[in-house]
């Protein structure tokens, strides 16, 4: 049988590696790296085409790092009516120049299931923008459905991640 004693020292080194795990010192996008990432929440889960969104690099560490891989993550309802979304990403390549790509995300396949994962009627998906890119300090990163609708519903969020090259 165990003594109190030692029950507690159990305890409180468990408490203790536990708290240094949760510790945020090292964690990616915080700006001791270069990681970023940043999301949109569309109000009432309605994307307005004239309501695009920009995206501001603020967390690099380093002013500008040379590769990396972008993502997008949408985060979708299960009333959402199409079975794809078309965007437009646009990306500020300095001061003067900016470079535009036209993507169509598959958000289900041909049978009507929803690619993305989720618990109850939200799904999230993630997909690859641009590999081997490289991000600065202060960019702009802008984003906007170019669907045949003014206003696309059902969408609840949008967001970019930028995961460096090692």
């Amino acid at each position: 049988m165990r003594s109190p004693l030692r029950n507690k020292t159990a305890a409180a080194v468990a408490v203790s590696i536990l708290a240094m795990s949760c510790s945020i010192d090292g964690h990616h996008g915080n700006g001791d790296d270069n990681f970023f990432s940043a999301f949109a929440t569309f109000p009432g889960a309605e994307w307005l085409y004239a309501a695009p969104r920009d995206f501001v690099v603020d967390t690099l560490r380093d002013s500008v790092c040379p590769s990396g891989t972008l993502l997008l993550t949408l985060r979708h309802t299960d009333a959402y009516e199409y079975s794809n979304v078309w965007l437009e990403v646009v990306y500020d390549m300095d001061d003067t120049s900016a470079v535009a790509d036209t993507v169509n995300i598959i958000l289900a396949d041909d049978f009507g299931h929803w690619r993305g994962r989720g618990a109850g009627a939200s799904f999230q998906l993630t997909d690859t923008l641009r590999r081997h890119m490289p991000l600065r300090r202060h960019q702009h990163i802008g984003l906007r459905h170019i669907m045949r609708t003014d206003t696309l519903n059902e969408i609840e969020q949008a967001g970019i991640t930028y995961l460096p090259d090692v």
